[in-house]
């Protein structure tokens, strides 16, 4: 918020506040001023009666600034998608506090979507989700990324971002960029960004090769051991199953023995 509460205010200090505000390309509607630059807001209404004429006598149309009135429904939904792509914080909170406070207040009215929550959910995000994850420490979030590498995960950033994972949001704003994050978690993310596609010859070729080693194809010691296998070879375009893809490459009946699906 600005200092100026020891400025001596007129009709011109008004004006050229505000002319000023505006072309540094800051937010001029009421309720930012009321947080980041009250004097101003409280001195415009002071010596013009309102805020709205304070601003028309700075030569600026007060439509133009209520910037809600240009946000339909897709607008926000396409925007609160790419703001989570970047790593956005989407509380409530923090977005009333940024730029994009018009947009929350065009979300929440009664003929968008009511709420903010309800604006997440449309745009395919789970509000709970971000909320919990906002509110992990550093360790946490670590520990939730060692978690899914365990579980054989695709850890790559295009995939998060595909399943709209607030995880590697906050992991964004903790730690500068996701790669970052992977690194603190003992993750090589070179290693991830180089993932292999896969196609059904080498999945196979990839499990012959470990059979002929005398490796354990259990199920949960592969999702171990080599979960970016594991979760190929489970894909429905592939195999679907791990006993199924064990079946296809016809691998010794040694090997298969107390194998789970």
């Amino acid at each position: 918020m600005n200092d100026n509460r020891n400025k001596s205010w007129n009709n011109q200090t008004v004006i050229e506040e505000v002319k000023a505000w505006n072309q540094a390309g800051k937010p001029l509607y009421s309720h930012y001023m009321r947080q980041n630059y009250q004097e101003l807001l409280a001195a415009g209404i002071r010596y013009y009666g309102s805020w709205r004429t304070a601003v028309e006598a700075a030569g600026i149309a007060y439509d133009s600034i209520r910037k809600y009135r240009d946000w339909s429904k897709e607008r926000i939904i396409s925007t609160i998608q790419e703001l989570e792509k970047q790593g956005v914080d989407l509380s409530f909170r923090s977005m009333m506090l940024s730029k994009y406070a018009p947009m929350v207040y065009a979300a929440i009215r009664p003929n968008h979507f009511g709420s903010w929550k309800d604006a997440l959910a449309a745009a395919g995000l789970a509000p709970e989700e971000i909320y919990r994850y906002r509110s992990w420490d550093d360790d946490q979030i670590i520990s939730e990324i060692k978690r899914l590498k365990d579980s054989g995960a695709d850890l790559s950033s295009k995939k998060m971002d595909e399943t709209a994972n607030p995880l590697i949001a906050t992991a964004r704003r903790r730690f500068g960029n996701w790669g970052a994050a992977l690194e603190r978690a003992g993750i090589d993310y070179n290693q991830i960004r180089r993932r292999r596609r896969w196609t059904r010859e080498q999945i196979l070729g990839e499990i012959r090769e470990l059979n002929s080693k005398g490796a354990d194809l259990r199920s949960g010691e592969i999702r171990r051991q080599n979960p970016a296998l594991f979760a190929a070879a489970c894909k429905p375009r592939f195999f679907g199953s791990w006993s199924k893809a064990l079946q296809a490459s016809q691998v010794s009946d040694r090997s298969q023995s107390g194998i789970a699906a």
